[in-house]
């Protein structure tokens, strides 16, 4: 299913789609979005990666085996949930407040942000890891 038309339109539109899925996964804390939809929309553009390019393109890509990026997520996500208990708060209590930005101005953030990158991360690696397995079950 390679064709010159289709990774040169991959190529150009894999950067885009894994940048709007960071945009998702980061204004999710606020708005409907979050690490979920992120790496959901991130996932879609590595398939098709995946097809436009190859198995052996697509490992290049990604060169860190698929439980590294998911055993990372979860880690990240179930400490930013238990991080609170060490506080007294409750479980996955959330710090709100406002961050200074560079130039001047500042921006709201929340502790949700790194959870919602846990989950980011375990979502990419969990359907690397299938997208991997199903290239696997093709070629045999």
């Amino acid at each position: 299913m390679s064709s010159l038309i289709l990774r040169t339109a991959v190529a150009l539109i894999m950067p885009l789609a894994l940048l709007f899925s960071l945009f998702m996964a980061i204004k999710g804390h606020n708005e409907p979005g979050g690490g979920f939809i992120g790496g959901l929309i991130a996932a879609v553009s590595l398939a098709i990666y995946r097809m436009s390019n190859g198995p052996d393109t697509f490992r290049q890509l990604i060169p860190l085996h698929p439980r590294i990026i998911v055993f990372t997520g979860m880690a990240i996500a179930l400490l930013t949930a238990l991080a609170p208990l060490a506080l007294g708060l409750p479980l996955l209590h959330t710090w709100h407040g406002y961050v200074g930005l560079p130039g001047g101005g500042t921006a709201h953030a929340s502790s949700a942000l790194i959870f919602d990158a846990g989950v980011f991360l375990v979502v990419v690696g969990a359907s690397i890891g299938m997208i991997i397995r199903l290239s696997e079950e093709l070629e045999a």
